[in-house]
């Protein structure tokens, strides 16, 4: 297995006598806001806080879009791509394989020196 799709598996365990695999630092995305400051939550909140969290934003959203109409959403921060990236949030965080995952890809990031969007923005 590759040094990267290990990284991606968290509960991947070292072999006797292997060393564990180091993650790999991609630098693939910008990373900011995160699905933790979507919420208004800490990155090291419990499962507890997340769910009274979810319980004060969710009657203020607007109902949930359906496939072509989250498809055809403008670019620009509206009020209903907010509440989409909110649920998308909510989805990732409540979930604990997939918050393991997420919260190990957050690390890399923040670990790469820096990302091909900005090496890329500053050629131009």
């Amino acid at each position: 297995m590759s040094t990267l799709a290990s990284s991606l598996l968290p509960w991947r365990r070292a072999a006797p006598g292997e060393t564990a695999p180091q993650p790999v630092a991609t630098g693939v995305l910008p990373i900011e806001p995160t699905h933790y400051h979507r919420l208004g939550l800490p990155e090291d909140c419990t499962a507890t806080e997340l769910q009274i969290a979810w319980m004060r934003i969710e009657p203020t959203l607007p109902p949930p879009l359906t496939p072509v109409q989250r498809r055809d959403l403008p670019d620009d921060r509206t009020e209903l791509r907010r509440a989409e990236d909110r649920r998308l949030a909510r989805a990732v965080l409540g979930d604990p394989a997939r918050r393991a995952i997420y919260d190990a890809w957050l690390a890399r990031e923040r670990a790469a020196p820096t990302s091909w969007v900005k090496r890329l923005l500053r050629r131009g």
